[in-house]
């Protein structure tokens, strides 16, 4: 599908303005060396900063409402009405660790989906050194007592999920690989779903869509639900629709098997295997589909505190980066995928550049002599940064509507009071993240779950609305 030309003219304005305007002046700049005084500097630096970060903070806008302005296309990317005759034969992978608090109610949740049992297969897959979760999975699975649910447990570094997920592939039997993470609460028919969306639409890769639930746990958790939200609803279907690669999410991804032997699985030391193998795959010529369907989502918690937050999007951001150091992504063979990958991958890095930015343009604008044109560019960013702060808000109230949840008249308040803190959280991250890739640091940190969109008194509004 071309892209539509709605999309672009406002990106193209910007892209062209940026290079018109700062690249004249640049090398007038040091075609003259007298006009090498602190006023000029200040005035470029101004002017590249808003311009770039403007262009940031529109593309950005583009691709949270590509959604709404494109209803038609996001029909075709729902559940499908009917079912054929189940066909393919899946196999769960569900890494895990120090999850027991968790972990028994997902391998029950993953055993009920809706889907012939001689075509179900579930692996848990736990290091040696996690006792707990161990012994809680085996309760289960004894409890459970199914030959097609299996405990998967080794003893090599390193300690991460992408390692776990290679050991699980090799010890699984069936066609399709399912991702899971411990937390998760996977909708009964999607085994259905997939089966059915792989034969009718002959693609080998699916991402469904997964949803944070809690949004009234912490302060942060309305936001951190409405990320979710866009990205799921809408940045995907952009990124796969316009720009032809999908970075792939962690969970709620379902691989024909051989299209994972053939690239040779994960790479185990990337810490965000997921967007990872989504470029890797692109790259094989696998067909990704994504689609979001609120009735059909995989529900899970945001994390339990601001600490626990930080360290997650710390360890995605440091896996972008690996993989923008990698370069896998600059041998995709189109200009525009070429373009999606490096925004997805640079796109905590710019988010946080905006925010430091905005205190700092505008102060400039307001103490220093400028022209009163480049004065007025230097807001942009901040109206932009409005914008996405007014657009959060929103989505949440399309989120508590579509899954028939409470929206009362302080949620706008709230999302106002945390949305700038919410942003200094993925500043600290992102920067987190460049100190532990200069410092080779590649542990991963964990993020703890306690359930907490299980037990939420809405939950079960959004249960039965789903069935």
């Amino acid at each position: 599908m071309s892209m539509k030309i709605k999309h672009h003219p406002l990106v193209v304005i910007v892209a062209l303005a940026t290079f018109s305007v700062v690249f004249p002046l640049s090398v007038w700049l040091f075609s003259n060396p007298s006009l090498l005084n602190a006023q000029f500097v200040i005035t470029l630096f101004v002017l590249t900063a808003s311009l770039v970060l403007s262009l940031q903070g529109l593309f950005t806008l583009i691709w949270m409402l590509y959604a709404w302005e494109n209803p038609e296309d996001m029909e075709k990317h729902k559940s499908p009405k009917k079912f054929v005759a189940p066909q393919l034969s899946f196999t769960a992978l569900l890494p895990a660790r120090h999850e027991e608090k968790v972990i028994g109610d997902t391998i029950k949740a993953i055993d009920k989906i809706n889907y012939p049992e001689k075509l179900k297969e579930i692996l848990v897959l736990c290091r040696e050194d996690d006792t707990e979760t161990i012994i809680k999975a085996e309760e289960v699975i004894k409890q459970l007592g199914k030959k097609n649910i299996r405990l998967i447990v080794f003893n090599s570094f390193p300690i991460n999920k992408p390692h776990a997920l290679n050991y699980g592939l090799q010890e699984a039997k069936n066609r399709v690989i399912s991702i899971f993470d411990a937390e998760d609460e996977p909708h009964k028919e999607i085994y259905n779903i997939v089966n059915t969306t792989m034969l009718k639409d002959k693609v080998d890769v699916i991402q469904s869509g997964v949803q944070l639930m809690n949004y009234r746990t912490r302060w942060f958790s309305a936001l951190n639900v409405v990320e979710y939200y866009l990205w799921f609803k809408s940045g995907l279907h952009f990124f796969s629709n316009i720009g032809r690669v999908t970075p792939l999410g962690g969970n709620t991804v379902f691989f024909k098997k051989y299209w994972l032997d053939f690239i040779g699985g994960w790479d185990k030391d990337c810490l965000t295997e997921d967007a990872d193998i989504g470029i890797r795959l692109t790259l094989a010529g696998a067909k990704t589909k994504v689609f979001y369907d609120e009735a059909h989502t995989t529900q899970e918690e945001t994390p339990n505190s601001a600490v626990s937050f930080i360290k997650q999007r710390t360890r995605w951001n440091q896996g972008f980066l690996q993989i923008l150091l990698k370069g896998d992504w600059g041998k995709l063979p189109m200009l525009r995928q070429k373009m999606v990958a490096a925004y997805v991958l640079l796109s905590p890095m710019m988010q946080a550049l905006l925010l430091l930015y905005m205190p700092l343009g505008v102060t400039l604008a307001l103490t220093q002599k400028l022209p009163i044109w480049v004065t007025l560019l230097s807001f942009i960013p901040l109206y932009l940064f409005v914008l996405q702060l007014l657009t959060f808000t929103v989505a949440l109230y399309k989120f508590t509507k579509e899954y028939r949840l409470r929206f009362s008249l302080l949620s706008p308040l709230r999302i106002l009071l945390a949305f700038y803190p919410y942003q200094l959280m993925l500043v600290f991250s992102s920067f987190r993240a460049f100190y532990r890739i200069l410092a080779s640091k590649n542990a991963w940190e964990k993020t703890l779950h306690t359930n907490a969109h299980r037990e939420m008194a809405d939950l079960s509004l959004a249960t039965q609305y789903a069935k």
